[in-house]
């Protein structure tokens, strides 16, 4: 057991995709959650901080790049370090840029400065992804998608370590200018380290007729029927929707019930994402010994109760201990979910197609966590904090539902496209 876990994660690729998944969960982890937590400190508005759910809009519609990324060549870079990591060093080099200037905006002063740089974070970031996805899935052998799957979320999770409770410990010290300075400088070392870890370069040879931007498209609505097509993206929107409606408003939360930075980082930020990575380690394995649907199901109704928990902190008030019981059943839901979702998303994918078809797969499920998830402060605000959470509850429960319909109706077996 302990050789086929050693060879199974602790390899060069693993190393390297959990490189990438810090990567990827740092700018994320910034504006989704940083960010929102400064802007709570600034006394703004609690409806004009859930509209800040909106500059995430690039991880919704970054399937429309994705094709450029997946065919087009960065002349020299491609001949040097290969195609996904010249696109990564291109990408990250406007990333680390867009970082520095968030962090230097006055959102008391200039909010809508503030959001678009938040934006320009977002559009590298969601970028980012799409040369991470893909090079994740490329390099990897079907048995080790699963393995991938977690190794990226573990990555993802350490990045939101330091992007989260991090950058929290630093405000401490420091102006948010030079915490945002040092997210960034991160960031930084971060890429050199994975443009310089020699691994066999893209082994997928492109045909010409893959050119066509059109085609991962429609190859993977015509390798189902309609029907199927139609609830395989029923669920994917949905299957997060409840988990990332109340995550948009849980720091504000945190803040507006009356703990401290400090106490937030260490309960939702450092304890909160060891949750996470046990749950996602957990997802793995689950994806591995029962499958990738039955971890679905599993993760979703963890998914769906773990919302409640907000419930009761709002009921008992700012007690630590409540603070970590609710940060602890959040985040092991939601890591556990995300690999098996992960690995999902990974599955339905045609390799010849991985950058744009993961693409457009995330970004439908990037829709629940943006747009859907922008009136969330106008639901509070109209609402309360506890039928918020309640009804952030009930949202999850449809996604359930589509994958047992899915299930029960055909059999769902993960196809792995080759």
């Amino acid at each position: 057991m302990i050789q086929n876990f050693s060879s199974l994660y602790l390899n060069k690729k693993q190393f390297l995709i959990f490189l990438m998944g810090i990567s990827s969960g740092i700018p994320l982890y910034l504006v989704l959650s940083t960010l929102f937590i400064w802007l709570t400190r600034e006394n703004i508005d609690i409806s004009t901080i859930g509209l800040f759910a909106l500059t995430q809009i690039p991880w919704t519609v970054k399937f429309l790049w994705a094709p450029l990324i997946d065919n087009f060549k960065i002349p020299i870079l491609f001949n040097i370090v290969g195609h996904r990591k010249s696109w990564l060093f291109v990408i990250q080099f406007f990333l680390i840029f867009s970082i520095f200037f968030l962090g230097f905006s006055d959102p008391a002063k200039h909010i809508e400065l503030t959001a678009f740089f938040a934006l320009l974070v977002s559009f590298f970031s969601a970028s980012q992804d799409i040369v991470i996805d893909s090079y994740r899935i490329e390099i990897l052998d079907d048995n080790s998608q699963g393995a991938g799957a977690a190794v990226t979320q573990f990555g993802y999770r350490i990045g939101g370590i330091l992007a989260g409770a991090g950058s929290l410990y630093l405000k401490y010290y420091f102006t948010w200018s030079i915490v945002f300075l040092i997210v960034g400088f991160i960031i930084f070392f971060l890429g050199l380290l994975i443009l310089f870890i020699p691994i066999k370069k893209d082994h997928l040879k492109k045909k010409k007729s893959e050119k066509n931007f059109l085609k991962p498209f429609y190859e993977f609505l015509f390798r189902h029927t309609a029907i199927k097509v139609f609830l395989i993206l029923i669920f994917i929107f949905s299957f997060k929707f409840g988990d990332v409606i109340a995550g948009v408003m849980a720091n504000p939360f945190y803040v507006k019930i009356g703990f401290s930075n400090i106490e937030i980082a260490n309960a939702s930020k450092v304890f909160g994402v060891l949750m996470t990575i046990i749950g996602v380690f957990l997802g793995g394995f689950f994806v591995k010994k029962v499958g990738v649907i039955r971890a679905l199901i599993i993760s979703g109704f963890f998914q769906v109760l773990s919302n409640l928990l907000y419930v009761l902190l709002n009921l008992v008030g700012p007690e630590i201990f409540y603070l970590y019981v609710t940060v602890a059943g959040e985040n092991f839901s939601g890591g556990l979910g995300s690999a098996a979702f992960v690995a999902y998303l990974s599955a339905l994918c045609n390799k010849n197609y991985t950058g744009t078809q993961y693409a457009l797969l995330s970004s439908i499920m990037g829709l629940a966590r943006t747009v859907l998830s922008s009136p969330s402060g106008y639901l509070v605000e109209s609402f309360g904090w506890t039928n918020f959470f309640v009804l952030s509850t009930f949202l999850g429960i449809p996604a359930i539902l589509v994958l047992f319909w899915m299930n029960k109706s055909f059999h769902l077996e993960m196809q792995k496209s080759k």
